[in-house]
């Protein structure tokens, strides 16, 4: 059989001009790429919710399995958080809903919050069903750091209402690997939102 066995470890230094390493991270079990900027490439964590079901109803939610681990080597300028979320929600609620991108190692509402985004057009009390989708990426590494995040919810009738993009506040980014970026969401008053799959990576 033609196995290739690769240890993992922590990033590599920088190669020499022209020429890249392919390496394990030790964190993340990811394969990644570093070139000769000193820039590591590749998808450095992934996670899903398939089974188990989540619910927002009227209080701010960790999404399942949303949390995406930082790799060895910390946030990196450039780096970029996915989250696809199946969700639902019931006919009532009229609010906006929030959503919170939050980092911190307990993959629950009690980590940071990196920008908690209020929709600028508030669901409807109409029941619906789509796809949600937000993104986050790194613009600034350091103890002053930062984050571009937005997300938008789509139903077949847009009764999920609509979304919101921010930069989030200064946030002590230095020091966060095995740490993780997740979502949590706030259907807000009389709102019940369900979701029923989950697919999120974190991508250089």
């Amino acid at each position: 059989m033609a196995d290739i066995l690769i240890d993992n470890q922590t990033a590599p230094t920088t190669p020499a001009s022209s020429k890249s390493v392919l390496w394990v991270d030790s964190t993340t079990k990811k394969a990644l790429q570093t070139d000769d900027s000193g820039v590591h490439r590749g998808i450095f964590s992934a996670n899903q919710m398939l089974v188990t079901s989540g619910q927002s109803n009227s209080v701010d939610t960790y999404v399942t399995n949303s949390g995406l681990l930082i790799p060895s080597y910390g946030l990196q300028v450039g780096m970029r958080f996915e989250w696809i979320v199946h969700v639902s929600k019931s006919a009532a609620g009229t609010t906006a809903a929030t959503l919170t991108v939050r980092i911190g190692s307990g993959q629950s509402t009690s980590d940071t919050s990196v920008a908690a985004l209020t929709q600028t057009i508030a669901q409807a009390a109409t029941a619906d069903s789509g796809i949600l989708f937000a993104s986050a990426y790194v613009t600034v590494v350091s103890a002053s750091g930062i984050m571009a995040c937005a997300w938008q919810p789509g139903g077949a009738g847009s009764n999920l209402g609509g979304g919101k993009d921010a930069q989030s506040g200064v946030l002590d980014f230095t020091g966060r690997q095995g740490q993780y970026v997740g979502i949590s969401i706030n259907a807000q008053t009389s709102g019940i939102w369900t979701w029923t799959g989950v697919w999120a990576r974190g991508i250089q």
